[in-house]
């Protein structure tokens, strides 16, 4: 049975273009497939201009984003918070309008050798693992300009090859399944990795850092009230010549305009092949004590752990970040998530040559489909957080309400735009 919340669907809207107020009438139907972060802020951006359906798979909204619940105490698939990493005040005036929050900050550290470190590297490391000689005589002839020609050029160039191969290279291996030199730089850029090794703090914690003052489902509840969205509902194909959406039950939909958060080439039939993902597999694990460990006197938020012996990629204690422990089901224990590397995960878009190549071809054919746009972490291909998801969808604000009488090149140029680069 399919559930479906109110639909509102105004004739007459305004649309933002280039700072100018320009009304427009329009009687078209929009079906959003997806209802993650992505997918609902889309739905809310474009609510008050057509006629809003969205599609979700799952029983509730939220998409990797959604908060669960074990012996009353949160969590959700890592450790997800509010962040600004690259992106607008605009952007997070968005997010603040539907979300109430607490500020909060992420500690981490790296579990090697049987003892904590500093996570991101840092150079104290040297003395807690006994090797300041070898990696000091290093870190004397690094180049001010590092090589980035791959992940790996690139990290060695930063950090060393003793850190890089205690740090980065066996755990890339390790959550990845690919070797460090197939990866782009780009992926150590996005990720600050290596950025200082006089750095104590994740770079997400220099401007704002927040935790929702609930949970996140409270976020998915406010940007889809009013708007029809249909749980249960398995996209199986989409005709992109009948312009309808297939669904796994054999209900057939029919749209003006597609909005997809799915995969690119799942949409598209895999023309051209898979594009690669990874992930992880979460446990969930109640602890009877306060945290799962301490560095430098701080409960540690991620732990990380690179070497090949262990399982787990990490471990996230939710407790030492969600601004919860005055409640009661928090008194004298926390809960933290296990994360074991899984290729079956489409979590992060994989990060080399040939995946960037595939995705070139999925643009250049997305482009030259009028009568949809394919958007989000799936849809464009991309590592996103909430903050810089948002700064995507007001971007793709800018071009939708003339998205259909783009030509090609000019859609694959509002593509790349709207994706953006490492930084944003």
């Amino acid at each position: 049975m399919f559930r479906t919340q109110k639909c509102v669907s105004p004739d007459l809207i305004k649309i933002k273009i280039n700072h100018k107020n320009i009304t427009k009438v329009m009687k078209k139907k929009i079906v959003i497939i997806g209802a993650g972060y992505a997918g609902a802020s889309l739905a809310r951006l474009f609510n008050d201009q057509a006629q809003i359906i969205v599609l979700e798979s799952a029983k509730r909204p939220g998409g990797l984003c959604k908060s669960y619940y074990k012996e009353g105490m949160v969590y959700e698939y890592g450790p997800h918070i509010l962040a600004n990493h690259h992106c607008s005040d605009e952007a997070i005036a968005f997010i603040l309008k539907h979300i109430d929050c607490v500020e909060t900050g992420l500690t981490s550290a790296s579990y090697v050798k049987g003892k904590f470190t500093y996570y991101p590297p840092h150079q104290k490391n040297a003395e807690i693992l006994g090797i300041k000689e070898i990696v000091e005589e290093e870190w004397k002839n690094l180049p001010h300009i590092p090589n980035e020609e791959n992940f790996e050029t690139y990290l060695i160039d930063k950090v060393g090859k003793t850190f890089y191969e205690i740090y980065f290279k066996d755990f890339t291996e390790k959550f990845w399944g690919i070797p460090p030199k197939t990866m782009s730089a780009e992926w150590a850029k996005m990720r600050h990795l290596g950025e200082s090794l006089k750095d104590e703090k994740m770079f997400f914690n220099k401007r704002w850092c927040a935790y929702p003052k609930s949970d996140w489902n409270e976020l998915f509840k406010n940007l889809l009230q009013g708007i029809n969205v249909v749980y249960d509902a398995l996209v199986s194909k989409v005709d992109l010549d009948k312009k309808e959406v297939i669904l796994d039950s054999g209900t057939t939909i029919s749209y003006d305009m597609l909005i997809s958060t799915m995969s690119i080439d799942k949409l598209f039939g895999y023309p051209y092949g898979k594009l690669k993902y990874s992930g992880y597999e979460i446990e969930p694990v109640i602890l009877e004590r306060d945290y799962y460990g301490e560095f430098n006197s701080k409960p540690i938020s991620m732990t990380y752990f690179p070497e090949k012996d262990h399982i787990q990629a990490r471990i996230t204690d939710y407790k030492s970040f969600q601004k919860k422990e005055t409640l009661e089901t928090y008194q004298g224990r926390t809960i933290i998530t296990i994360e074991k590397p899984s290729h079956k995960q489409e979590f992060y878009p994989s990060n080399d040559s040939e995946n960037a190549k595939l995705l070139e071809k999925y643009l250049e054919l997305a482009a030259t489909h009028k009568d949809v746009i394919t958007f989000g972490r799936k849809g464009l291909y991309k590592y996103l957080t909430t903050d810089t998801t948002t700064e995507m969808a007001l971007r793709l604000q800018k071009y939708f309400p003339d998205w259909q009488e783009l030509n090609v090149a000019s859609r694959l140029d509002a593509y790349n735009i709207v994706r953006g680069n490492w930084n944003n």
